[in-house]
């Protein structure tokens, strides 16, 4: 009868010690990727809602040039009307950051808060963050 030693055998499959080294590398691997995208998928929520808002405050400022429009025919003072509706925030959900009449000198740069034929307006969504400006003329 031949006695088989260890050496004389193929080995097939794997020892305790290469599948426990296994199960840690990829373990801690898998850690790693976690954490990675994680963190990006928290911060993929930003642009979504940078557009969002975005999107909002523009529809505030169509609601408002629709108006202008509108006063445009019925109203004999149609930029006066719409200074006080946008102050009064009539047109939804929106801050103002300006809402006065404005001037203009010889080369387009503006000179004064003064004057009755040129109204800008700046209104920034709930958050502050995007704005937009308009400026509404006689």
């Amino acid at each position: 009868m031949k006695a088989y030693s260890m050496s004389d055998r193929d080995q097939k499959g794997f020892t305790l010690v290469e599948v426990i080294i296994t199960i840690l590398v990829a373990s801690i691997l898998g850690l790693i990727f976690i954490q990675f995208m994680g963190t990006s998928m928290t911060g993929s929520v930003e642009p979504v809602i940078r557009v969002q808002d975005a999107f909002t405050i523009e529809q505030v400022m169509e609601k408002m040039t629709a108006d202008y429009k509108k006063l445009m025919v019925e109203s004999s003072t149609p930029l006066a009307t719409l200074q006080l509706r946008v102050s009064n925030g009539n047109y939804g959900s929106y801050t103002v950051k300006y809402n006065n009449y404005i001037t203009f000198d010889g080369s387009g740069v503006q000179v004064s808060e003064s004057g009755d034929r040129i109204l800008k307006v700046t209104i920034a969504d709930v958050n502050g963050e995007q704005r937009l400006t308009s400026l509404f003329t006689k």
